[in-house]
C-alpha cells in the first residue's frame, strides 16, 4: 500500500525501489536508457547544479547553514588563488559544500526573492514538511515520488523550480515535462491519502528583472495536468513491459531540429 517515509536522505530515496519521474523521462524516450541508467556505474560527482543550492536554502535552512561556507572573494594574486583553494579543501575535508562567492551570494538573492513572495512564503516557510517520500503503484508498478514540500493539513504539495528566464517558464514546463510531474505525484498522493492534493509550482528566475529574481506561484490547467497523466500512463506501461522484458534492441530516432528546417 501506500505510504509515506520521513528524513530519508536524496541519496536514499534513490536506492529505494520505484519508478520516479526521472525514470519516465528516461524511457520516454528510450527503454534502452532507463536500463542503462539504472545498471551503468557511477563514480559520482562533486558537481551540483545551481538548482539544488536554492532548493536547499529555501526548503531546508538549517541543513544550508549548517553545511555551506561562502569561499573569499577571489583575486588576481597567485596567494588569493591559494587562500580560495585552501578554504575549498578545508571545506571539503569537513563535509561542508564551498561555493565561490558570486555563487553563494545569488543563492542568497534567490531564496530571498521567493521568500518576499507573500504566498511562496505562507507555502514554504509555514506548516508542513519538506523533502518528504512517497511510495505507492500506479498501473501494476512500483513508483514513488519526493515532493519538495507537503502540507497534509492542506493536501497541498509544492514543487520549487529554478528556471533561466522566468518569461519563459511556460517552454520549461513542456520541455521538462513538468505536467507530467503534477499528475504523477498528484496521483501517488492521492492513493496514499485517499484526497486529491492542488499541485503548486514556485518558480524562481536566475536571470534578474529590474533587480530582482523574479517569483511566480502557479498551478497547470486541467487540461495540462490530464495531458501529464495520460503520458506517464504510457510510460509506465513501457516500465512494466521492460522490466518483463528487458530493454531489447531500441535505437532513438533523432528529429531535424525546427531551426534546421528551410
Amino acid at each position: 500500500m501506500a505510504h509515506q517515509v520521513l528524513n530519508l536522505t536524496n541519496a536514499e530515496y534513490r536506492q529505494q525501489r520505484g519508478t520516479s519521474k526521472s525514470d519516465l523521462d528516461y524511457i520516454h524516450l528510450s527503454p534502452s536508457l532507463l536500463e542503462w541508467v539504472r545498471n551503468a556505474p557511477s563514480a559520482g560527482s562533486d558537481e551540483v547544479d545551481l538548482g539544488t543550492h536554492v532548493h536547499c536554502a529555501t526548503l531546508e535552512p538549517d541543513v544550508f547553514a549548517g553545511t555551506y561556507r561562502k569561499a573569499p572573494a577571489g583575486g588576481q594574486t597567485a596567494a588569493d588563488r591559494s587562500r580560495v583553494e585552501a578554504f575549498t579543501e578545508h571545506c571539503k575535508a569537513g563535509g561542508k559544500i564551498c561555493l565561490d562567492a558570486d555563487t553563494y551570494d545569488m543563492v542568497i538573492a534567490m531564496r530571498d526573492s521567493v521568500l518576499a513572495h507573500p504566498t511562496a512564503r505562507d507555502l514554504l516557510a509555514g506548516d508542513g514538511i519538506s523533502e518528504s517520500s512517497i511510495f505507492g503503484e500506479l498501473e501494476g508498478v512500483r513508483v514513488k515520488c519526493r515532493p519538495d514540500r507537503l502540507i497534509r493539513e492542506r493536501n497541498i504539495l509544492v514543487d520549487v523550480k529554478k528556471v533561466d528566464d522566468i518569461r519563459h517558464i511556460a517552454r520549461s514546463i513542456q520541455e521538462f515535462r513538468y505536467y507530467v510531474q503534477a499528475a504523477f505525484y498528484s496521483d501517488i498522493y492521492e492513493q496514499w491519502t485517499g484526497v486529491k492534493p492542488r499541485f503548486i509550482f514556485v518558480a524562481v528566475g536566475q536571470r534578474r528583472s529590474i533587480g530582482r529574481h523574479p517569483v511566480r506561484v502557479f498551478e497547470l490547467e486541467q487540461a495540462w495536468v490530464d495531458a501529464g497523466r495520460q503520458e506517464y500512463k504510457d510510460d509506465l506501461e513501457r516500465v512494466r513491459e521492460m522490466e518483463e522484458f528487458g530493454a531489447g534492441m531500441h535505437v532513438e530516432v533523432m528529429e531535424l531540429p525546427r531551426w534546421a528546417r528551410s
